[in-house]
């Protein structure tokens, strides 16, 4: 594999702009449309964010793609919607390294139907479809293994692992499975391959593949998402070509993939290369389904292929020592989810209609009245909530390795709510990490995995969880609800890199043509498993509601202290010193009251205002003889609901006074900092008092400040170790003010607070007190282009960004 250089092709330098705990913004000199990136050290995945249209993309998390290798450390690929010259890089690892692509905006060289008059399918030749046939000549000798010949890879320490193990052993027992026929080493003008062409004798299985790249909403095209998949195989991963024989995008259109014509030797499943033929089809079938057309042009392709190479369809070949039916998926071959639930369930279906010659007919996707048995596609009604394994249970790394596994979960007859407990986790060692995405991070998970939203009856869910195998080599177990995984971790433990201070904002740019290898930013210390995205803060505020009784409603049921029997509404008083729940004229219960909803929003509908709808718990009792209404709430729901920067603003002074007033709430949610000593609560609605809040009502009118509480989730300033008091106000007349000056003693790191010019508000009168960060100058800064973290550390200079 070449030098994985900033520059792959062209002269494009890039550089580090900013560096916090909160992430690396990197530029690029010209526009790239894809990336991967090449971790270091024990990390399993990267985040990436792009400056689209003036705004940022959602974080999207890039797992480790060593399903091909085994000791792969490169992520998967991602396709920017549009040419980016700037992202944003979120990656737990001591170092890591870019790998931009830049795709030609040529068109095809001519544009031909998906069918044919005939209605069969075309297939889009390399040359067609815009192959830069330049890629496969060897003018500089790859520096690592290519994915042909990764049957015969170890672990780079000498050592093999399980899945390394397991193919020595198939090399042993199946040598003429291996065989290879002849080589190609040269084109027809006599220039080297970068990797050979081999040839198998024969071809005896069809294995049907995913590319894990969603398609909804992709407003690219096919020939641009296989010109991005070829340049990433041949190029980033250094396997010569692509790895596919044939891809298929959504509209059924067929892409040749390989170089070299029949029998020539991919790069698309571990160890089983040789006799195989790779079939990808286009999108993530986890989170979506393939398309009709997808499907049979599938169905045409493999009965084409079956013709061309003697295979019959309808009869089992046995490959590896194992007896199966020549169209398979990867999954069968490999512990992986590819080619994705969707996928895979119905390659049965799709194998029988290809043999019959029906390659018209349309498959039946899974319906979401039934489930899944593992991997034995079995079938039956489901009645109540059930979770069971996608993939092999039988799980292989190193130790203090990452992977992924994946669970199916369907409610049945009950429709399950955001938050609810779907599965048990009982680990065999304590050490064993699991993690789960929430919708809008990452969470770890303790001794119960939880639903990320709402799920209607009958529908369906695909777990994604990262899982951590202990560091010490051994064998271990996993149960997940009635799921048991083994867990084998083995081989040499990788070393812990010690993570390096945090760069300043003045570090010199990169120079052009240097690799891009980073340091991990400082966060926070955290044990040696801790995950730097996980959040369980939740902050508990008293609502400025008034009166002696109070009626709350929600569309889909209330809860009342976990009884999940049916209602919609409820109406509270005032009892002595308790509150008294009622339903109609019958006393339901009484004392210190919980309430949630199932469709996680409470309306306090006896409140005539608009902003009286709110997400998390309310809780009702009575303080100092008044009937008082407590929203408990996770700190991030509460940052939603925040009224401080409406989406007037300037989308990066809404970042910056997130990360503010984060910062200042999380403060008075310690124990040592309470802003209402003695009271069940740590803050209020009230503005003048702590922050104005609004609840839901607040988050459907500014989405963009709901984007920006997203885009820095979890993020606070700190300061030896401490969360920042981190004040903030609306306009000065030209500079801040010192805490003394306002007559604060005794204010926390009061020097972090001292006057400062605020050139971007003169001649504005003073609103407010006039300490941290003034509104006028966060604007100001952000129309001159700052950065959130550029405006925070003219503010609050002295402190840093991290996760609390």
């Amino acid at each position: 594999m070449r030098l994985p250089l900033c520059i792959i092709g062209w002269a494009m330098p890039c550089a580090l702009l900013f560096s916090s705990a909160y992430g690396e913004l990197q530029t690029f000199s010209e526009p790239i449309d894809a990336l991967s990136i090449g971790l270091h050290g024990q990390a399993a995945h990267a985040q990436v964010s792009a400056m689209e249209h003036g705004h940022w993309t959602p974080w999207k998390t890039l797992e480790i793609d060593n399903e091909t290798e085994p000791d792969s450390t490169h992520t998967e690929l991602l396709l920017f919607d549009a040419p980016v010259t700037t992202v944003r890089i979120r990656v737990a690892a001591a170092q890591y390294t870019l790998y931009p692509l830049q795709i030609s905006q040529e068109p095809p060289s001519y544009e031909v139907a998906a069918l044919n008059p005939a209605g069969k399918p075309n297939i889009y030749s390399r040359r067609q479809w815009g192959a830069d046939e330049e890629l496969l000549i060897d003018d500089e000798k790859p520096q690592e293994e290519d994915a042909n010949f990764s049957e015969y890879a170890t672990n780079g320490n000498g050592e093999s692992s399980a899945r390394e193990q397991q193919c020595l052993q198939w090399q042993k027992d199946y040598p003429a499975e291996f065989a290879v026929e002849r080589t190609q080493e040269t084109d027809a003008q006599g220039r080297t391959y970068r990797w050979p062409q081999g040839y198998s004798a024969d071809v005896k299985v069809l294995v049907v593949h995913h590319t894990a790249m969603k398609v909804t909403g992709d407003t690219r095209t096919g020939h641009e998402r296989m010109r991005a998949l070829y340049q990433y195989h041949t190029e980033s991963r250094g396997w010569g070509d692509i790895g596919y024989h044939y891809v298929i995008d959504e509209t059924g259109q067929i892409f040749e993939g390989r170089a070299g014509g029949q029998y020539v030797i991919g790069g698309h499943v571990y160890c089983s290369n040789t006799g195989t033929l790779g079939i990808s089809l286009m999108g993530n079938f986890d989170e979506e389904r393939p398309t009709q057309s997808q499907a049979k042009a599938l169905q045409w392709l493999l009965k084409t292929l079956a013709d061309d190479y003697g295979i019959n369809l309808s009869q089992k070949t046995t490959f590896h020592g194992i007896s199966m039916y020549p169209v398979i998926g990867h999954r069968n071959l490999v512990a992986t989810a590819c080619p994705g639930y969707y996928l895979y369930e119905v390659l049965s279906q799709i194998r029988t209609n290809a043999a019959a010659g029906n390659t018209d007919s349309p498959v039946r996707f899974p319906s979401l009245t039934r489930k899944v048995v593992t991997d034995t596609i079995e079938r039956i009604s489901v009645t109540g909530p059930t979770i069971t394994a996608v993939g092999s249970t039988d799980i292989s790394g190193l130790p203090g390795g990452q992977t992924r596994i994946s669970l199916l979960y369907r409610p049945g007859n009950v429709a399950g709510k955001r938050g609810n407990r779907v599965a048990d986790v009982v680990r065999s060692n304590p050490r064993i990490g699991i993690w789960q995405n929430t919708g809008d991070r990452e969470i770890r998970v303790r001794s119960e995995l939880i639903l990320p939203r709402n799920v209607n009856k009958g529908e369906t869910l695909i777990f994604t969880l990262r899982l951590q195998l202990p560091r010490d080599p051994g064998t271990y177990t996993l149960q997940v609800g009635d799921v048991r995984y083994s867990l084998t971790a083995t081989g040499r433990r990788t070393r812990v890199t010690e993570t390096l201070p945090l760069p300043q904002t003045d570090q010199p740019a990169v120079r052009p043509q240097e690799s891009i290898v980073r340091p991990r930013p400082t966060v926070t210390s955290a044990a040696e498993d801790s995950d730097p995205t996980e959040s369980t803060t939740s902050i508990r505020i008293r609502l400025g509601y008034e009166g002696d009784t109070a009626t709350l409603s929600s569309t889909r049921g209330l809860v009342l202290e976990g009884d999940t029997t049916s209602r919609t509404s409820l109406e509270l008083r005032k009892d002595g010193t308790q509150c008294a729940a009622y339903d109609g004229s019958r006393l339901l219960r009484r004392g210190t009251l919980r309430i949630d909803s199932r469709d996680d929003v409470t309306i306090i509908s006896s409140w005539q205002k608009n902003t009286n709808r709110f997400r998390g718990v309310i809780e009702c009792r009575v303080i100092d003889g008044a009937l008082a209404l407590i929203n408990e709430v996770p700190m991030e729901d509460y940052m939603a609901g925040l009224a401080e920067e409406p989406d007037t603003e300037a989308f990066e002074k809404q970042r910056a006074f997130a990360i503010a007033a984060r910062s200042y709430a999380t403060h008075y949610t310690e124990s040592a900092n309470r802003k209402f000593p003695g009271m069940p609560y740590d803050g209020d609605d009230s503005p003048a008092r702590f922050q104005m809040y609004g609840g839901v009502v607040f988050e459907e009118k500014n989405p963009a400040w709901v984007r920006a509480v997203r885009d820095t989730a979890g993020v606070v300033l700190l300061k030896d170790g401490q969360v920042v008091k981190a004040a903030y106000f609306s306009s000065d007349d030209g500079r801040t003010r010192s805490p003394e000056e306002n007559g604060w003693r005794g204010f926390p790191f009061a020097e972090v607070f001292a006057s400062k010019p605020d050139p971007w508000c003169s001649g504005m009168p003073l609103h407010g007190h006039g300490v941290g960060m003034s509104g006028c100058g966060a604007k100001g800064q952000a129309q001159e282009g700052k950065t959130a973290e550029e405006i925070l550390q003219y503010y609050y200079p002295g402190t840093i960004l991290g996760k609390r």
